[in-house]
């Protein structure tokens, strides 16, 4: 190649090639930018090589190979500016910014990448959560009762009631501002903070007259008290003393002498039983083969007076009964109208019993006891087939007929007139209707 033509390549290249018009979008195109709007940004431009011989290409590793007595640092010589990115290559970026509040955010730009979650993992992490939220929800409804219980639940109310719910009540010898003040409650106090077993069993023993004392606590702010007055029904013999008793065998009062118009009841108390007004009696069933334990004798003896008097009075004999007699379970009796004693055996049918001698003592049927007999009824007896029957021995002897020669009697007969070896009449059980 000659000179001018190497001269003319030069001058060519000299001439820096023209530039060419920013590209423009589609908005500004349009006229849609906004004033003030900062301009679009483009694609940078990458520099169009000069024209002629192209620049000698850097030997390998050469960036890394420090010129010739230059120490083999990776920072530059300290006075000496860094070298400009060479022509051609687009500048460094920047790393995008990370969001601090994703789980991959580092501190100092610095990200890692989300650690696997295994299925084990996701279960704990549920079960958890279940735990937490039931003890957040136990938490909340300790808090809500015990809140309730302080603050809303007031006493405000009072009503004293029978035991079978009607009013107004029957207090007995009692006025119901007397068991109003026994029971110590204020209005204002917390409806929960005391213990109506213990204030029912307060009254019981301090109101003697009272059969029954209930008190129970009706929401939201309102105390009742269920109360039954007590009756003097028995009288017993016990400890040098006689003792008042109510249809519950509770004691009302004590006395020296044997109270008038009461039913003598004989039965069996447990040792060391308290007899002072206020308390119940418990009673034992001594002599009954049946009964293996001491409680299984104190609920015996109990039940069997309960159905006594039950029966007593559904056949109209209770209200001229003298004594009851419950010693001996397998000989159980009563004495009616001081005249005539009752033999019932055991507790087996009582019932049936106590129906069949009533039927002969009122004279239902027209052949029964008249209103002056006397004597001892046994209906404790029962024929083969189970049938009960009835024999009465009258008190006094029949009267003696007319007499005879001294010395001579009638076959098998005594010198009264009665034969020794005679049996009482049976008489057989009434026909149910």
């Amino acid at each position: 190649m000659d000179r001018d033509q190497r001269s003319r390549r030069q001058k060519s290249s000299a001439v820096p090639p023209p530039r060419k018009p920013a590209h423009r979008g589609m908005k500004s195109r349009l006229g849609l930018t906004k004033k003030g709007a900062p301009p679009e940004r483009t694609a940078p431009q990458r520099p169009a090589a000069p024209r002629g011989n192209p620049p000698p290409r850097p030997a390998p590793n050469s960036r890394l190979r420090p010129p010739a007595g230059q120490p083999r640092t990776g920072k530059t010589p300290a006075g000496q500016p860094r070298a400009a990115a060479p022509a051609g290559k687009p500048p460094h970026r920047a790393p995008a910014q990370q969001n601090p509040q994703k789980g991959g955010y580092r501190a100092g730009g610095r990200t890692r990448p989300p650690r696997r979650v295994t299925q084990a993992e996701l279960l704990r992490r549920r079960r958890r959560r279940a735990l937490l939220s039931m003890l957040l929800v136990v938490v909340v409804l300790i808090a809500g009762g015990v809140l309730s219980v302080n603050l809303l639940f007031k006493v405000s109310n009072f009503r004293i009631e029978n035991a079978d719910g009607s009013t107004p009540a029957d207090t007995g010898v009692y006025s119901e501002q007397q068991i109003l003040d026994l029971l110590a409650i204020q209005e204002g106090d917390n409806l929960f903070g005391f213990s109506p077993r213990e204030k029912s069993d307060f009254l019981l023993a301090n109101l003697p007259y009272l059969d029954v004392a209930d008190v129970a606590i009706q929401m939201p702010n309102t105390v009742v008290v269920k109360v039954q007055p007590a009756t003097e029904r028995f009288t017993m013999e016990y400890g040098g003393q006689w003792l008042v008793l109510s249809d519950a065998l509770k004691v009302l009062r004590t006395d020296g002498t044997r109270p008038e118009g009461l039913i003598l009841l004989e039965a069996q108390v447990a040792d060391g039983q308290s007899t002072a007004p206020g308390s119940f009696l418990a009673l034992l069933s001594e002599g009954s083969a049946q009964v293996s334990t001491a409680e299984d004798a104190y609920n015996s003896a109990q039940t069997v007076l309960e159905e006594m008097m039950q029966q007593l009075d559904e056949n109209g004999l209770l209200a001229a009964t003298t004594s009851l007699s419950l010693a001996d379970m397998s000989e159980l009796n009563f004495l009616y109208d001081g005249r005539v004693l009752v033999q019932l055996g055991t507790a087996n049918d009582l019932d049936y019993k106590i129906k069949f001698a009533a039927n002969v003592i009122l004279d239902v049927a027209g052949s029964g006891l008249s209103a002056t007999d006397q004597g001892t009824m046994d209906v404790s007896h029962q024929y083969s087939d189970g049938t009960p029957y009835l024999t009465f021995q009258a008190a006094t002897p029949t009267p003696a007929p007319t007499a005879t020669p001294e010395g001579e009697t009638t076959d098998g007969a005594d010198a009264d007139g009665t034969d020794p070896q005679a049996q009482p009449t049976p008489t057989p059980a009434p026909q149910e209707s």
